[in-house]
């Protein structure tokens, strides 16, 4: 934790003015602020496991909700087949084959 971290030690440094105390001081003491969408590209979080496996589990559920489900195709028309026209083959010949191994 930085000397900066403390919030009323910041205060406290933003109301002690110096007079012939250089710019640089300013700096050096509270640091360069930088521009908060800096933040964006550069910043991290901390986030405890439970909320992180919380909300990956959020977003599987969601991304499975808007997947669009597949439809089974219709089945044949029971017309279309029949066993009318079948017949038993008449002699069975059984050809075997081994392998090279």
């Amino acid at each position: 934790m930085g000397p900066t971290d403390d919030p009323q030690l910041r205060k406290l440094l933003r109301e002690w003015k110096v007079e012939d105390a250089p710019a640089s001081l300013d700096r050096r003491v509270l640091g360069v602020r930088k521009p908060w969408w800096r933040f964006l590209i550069s910043g991290s979080l901390r986030v405890p496991v439970p909320v992180a496996v919380a909300c990956a589990a959020a977003l599987l559920a969601m991304g499975a909700a808007l997947v669009p489900k597949r439809e089974a195709p219709p089945p044949p028309a029971a017309s279309a087949i029949s066993l009318a026209d079948f017949r038993p083959v008449q002699e069975a010949q059984a050809r075997i084959i081994r392998s090279r191994e």
